[in-house]
């Protein structure tokens, strides 16, 4: 009679990921028993060393471990899992090919984490580090000795403060040690550069509470402050980040900390995997039963930060450390092990050890069973006590060697740039920023995701940039890349919250010559805005920038519509104004957008092609659900300038006038062929154009 083999699925990577499997496999035959681990990466990281990783102290795989070295017996696997079906026990994931698998389990233990969650903050994603991988720790560490090599070379002092300016987000374990990290490389390594000293570097970490490490005692807390301020670290207390720019850090008081770079240590969001799982959920973590069975479920459990577990200890939810991880890790393998064998399972139940943290200069904060330790001697304990619970004898090895080495030489300042560049990155930008400057290097070219940017240019030589037009979303900006132009020719600011997508010059070139249709329609639109010919000639651009825009502003149509008007309605007022356009307010007279017969005649084929039944309905749909998302206008108090470009750029015939940006009264509307025969009026009255005036570009 053969014995019924027992499959027991573990999704995760991490501490109590691989406790878990450590445990099932010692203590369960390996004849009736199949342990399976699924992890994106192919090895375990041992987060408390990736701030050494950052500030070069160890090397990167030091820190990580093989998981199918050191977990013999278990099956380990880097499949993606798609999804989990409870009810039938089952799991989907991707195969080599791509395409979906499935797998029954006996039992299964979600172990997969949390995934870092930089979008809390705008513009984090697009400007900021993250700091949770390894491939994080390495790459941080390249871009912070690039900026040491960027520092050495640049002649703007300017700018060189900008290289030497590092900004750290929160002030927990994570942020405290990495910035100590950072601070030991960067100013450990000034006496290798000749351009700037030690007291040029600037380390910021910010931090949203009233103190840093919030975990351990006051006293301790406040050693950490007072000797990280002493070796150039600066501590900012009840401040929150606003935002992160290509600049640096916002703040809500508008302030900016330039920096070129940023760390988010803060910020976590559910796995994919967690956030579709049909459970009940505590902050987006899942929630057990006291065994660390998922509540309602008898064969699934959870464990490590993507779990909401009590610690029967003192009945309050577990910390998302590493040693309450490895904990939970072992005692839900050996619950697993008890329930196959028949047996009742135990609930979690852990003593907290203490915590350690290392705060630069070959110091550290120590709470151990009741003691509290800080400086040298607490630097120590932590460095013993993370080597001891390295995972394997080869990672214990390699890192006391690392810090050993440490002891002795400079840290290694070697950085490898291979896969550094992406085809396509995002930015964020807040009103007011510059996204670039009239004569700077063209080198990117740049498509509006959400908000509105001005163009500006300067005038007759003087220093005053003045806005001539604005871009909305779907539009782009940078063509000088385009054409090769070695700079740009105008300068490009943002109106709101802004956020773009940016490509290289090399990259554009690349997929503007193999699409040839996108490279016809680009070079019609950058046509069509050197066609302004009152933009080239100064005496008219300046004209038209004096001329009053009340002079164009003509009183709004009598037919409008409002916002809870039906699409037969529209049809009718169309077709009794005789405009190819109608106006939407609401009571008040605010502009909600225009509705133009392109609009309306869409809106008449998505009818036909509705069923005939269902046809009186959809001629009842309200204009608001019609209009086009992208209507641009202008403020009574902009320039005529700005209205003229604004048409050019976005082949308008006309344009609405509101009263302010912050009061869309409609005021009335402009049109374009009334400013084009005020140009042709002006263009009689200048006697001589020479050939260096109408000259394009």
């Amino acid at each position: 009679m053969t014995t019924k083999q027992n499959n027991v699925v573990i999704i995760g990577g991490g501490f109590a990921a691989t406790k878990c499997a450590k445990t099932l496999r010692k203590s369960l035959p390996r004849d009736n028993s199949r342990i399976l681990l699924f992890s994106r990466e192919n090895h375990m990281v041992f987060h408390p060393l990736l701030a050494d990783v950052v500030g070069a102290s160890i090397h990167a795989d030091s820190a990580a471990a093989t998981l199918r070295q050191m977990l013999p017996g278990v099956e380990c696997r880097t499949n993606v899992i798609n999804r989990i079906d409870v009810e039938a026990g089952r799991i989907e994931y991707q195969n080599d090919d791509g395409q979906v698998d499935r797998m029954d389990y006996d039992h299964l233990v979600v172990a997969c984490g949390a995934d870092s969650n930089l979008a809390m903050i705008p513009g984090m994603s697009d400007h900021a580090f993250p700091f949770k991988t390894m491939r994080d720790a390495v790459l941080l560490r390249g871009h912070i000795i690039q900026q040491l090599e960027k520092a050495e070379t640049c002649d703007s002092t300017e700018r060189r403060k900008v290289y030497l300016s590092f900004v750290i987000i929160g002030g927990g374990f994570s942020g405290v040690e990495l910035a100590g990290e950072v601070n030991d490389l960067i100013r450990q390594s000034t006496r290798f550069y000749r351009n700037f000293s030690y007291d040029q570097i600037r380390i910021t970490l910010v931090h949203s509470g009233d103190h840093i490490l919030p975990e351990v005692s006051s006293t301790l807390r406040d050693f950490a402050l007072k000797k990280m301020e002493r070796v150039g670290i600066e501590v900012l207390l009840n401040t929150r980040a606003a935002a992160a720019t290509p600049e640096g850090v916002g703040f809500p008081d508008g302030s900016l900390i330039r920096a070129a770079t940023v760390v988010c240590t803060i910020g976590t969001t559910p796995a994919d995997i967690v956030e579709h799982l049909d459970v009940r959920k505590e902050r987006g973590r899942i929630v057990t039963d006291a065994d660390m069975r998922i509540s309602g479920l008898q064969n699934v459990w959870a464990v490590g930060d993507c779990a909401y577990i009590k610690n029967a200890f003192d009945d309050q939810p577990s910390p998302t450390t590493a040693q309450f991880a490895d904990r939970q890790g072992r005692q839900a393998g050996a619950n697993i092990v008890r329930v196959l064998r028949g047996e009742p399972t135990h609930p979690f139940y852990f003593k907290p050890l203490g915590q350690l943290c290392s705060i630069g200069g070959r110091r550290a904060v120590a709470e151990m069973l009741g003691l509290r330790i800080s400086g040298f001697s607490a630097w120590l304990l932590w460095r013993s006590i993370y080597l001891l619970k390295l995972p394997t004898w080869s990672r214990r090895i390699k890192v006391g060697l690392d810090w050993f080495s440490d002891l002795i030489f400079p840290r290694d300042l070697g950085t490898l740039r291979a896969g550094e560049s992406q085809p396509l990155t995002g930015a964020y930008y807040r009103p007011g920023d510059f996204i670039y400057r009239q004569g700077d290097p063209a080198d990117f070219f740049y498509a509006i995701e959400q908000g509105e940017v001005e163009v500006l240019r300067r005038i007759n030589g003087s220093h005053d940039d003045r806005a001539f037009a604005f871009l909305g979303p779907g539009d782009f900006f940078g063509e000088a890349a385009l054409v090769q132009d070695p700079f740009y020719q105008v300068s490009i600011r943002a109106r709101t919250v802004v956020r773009v997508i940016v490509m290289s010059r090399n990259v554009f070139s690349k997929i503007a010559g193999m699409m040839a249709p996108s490279r016809g329609i680009l070079t019609e639109i950058v046509r069509r805005r050197s066609q302004a010919l009152w933009l080239h000639l100064p005496a008219l651009r300046d004209a038209l920038s004096k001329q009053p825009l009340s002079s164009f502003i003509e009183p709004p149509p009598l037919q409008t519509l409002k916002p809870d008007s039906t699409l037969q309605q529209a049809l009718a007022t169309l077709a009794e104004s005789g405009l190819g356009f109608l106006v939407v307010l609401d009571d008040e007279q605010r502009l909600h957008g225009v509705l133009n017969s392109a609009d309306v005649a869409n809106a008449l084929i998505l009818i036909v092609s509705t069923p005939e039944e269902r046809r009186r309905d959809a001629t009842q749909v309200q204009v608001r659900e019609l209009l086009p998302a992208d209507s641009f206008t202008i403020s009574s108090d902009d320039s005529s300038l700005l209205a003229a470009s604004t048409m050019l750029e976005h082949g308008l015939s006309w344009i609405p006038v509101i009263v302010s940006k912050s009061d869309r009264r409609l005021k009335g509307s402009v049109r374009a062929a009334k400013i084009s025969y005020w140009l042709l009026q002006e263009l009689g009255k200048q006697t001589v154009i020479g050939p260096q005036t109408a000259t394009l570009g």
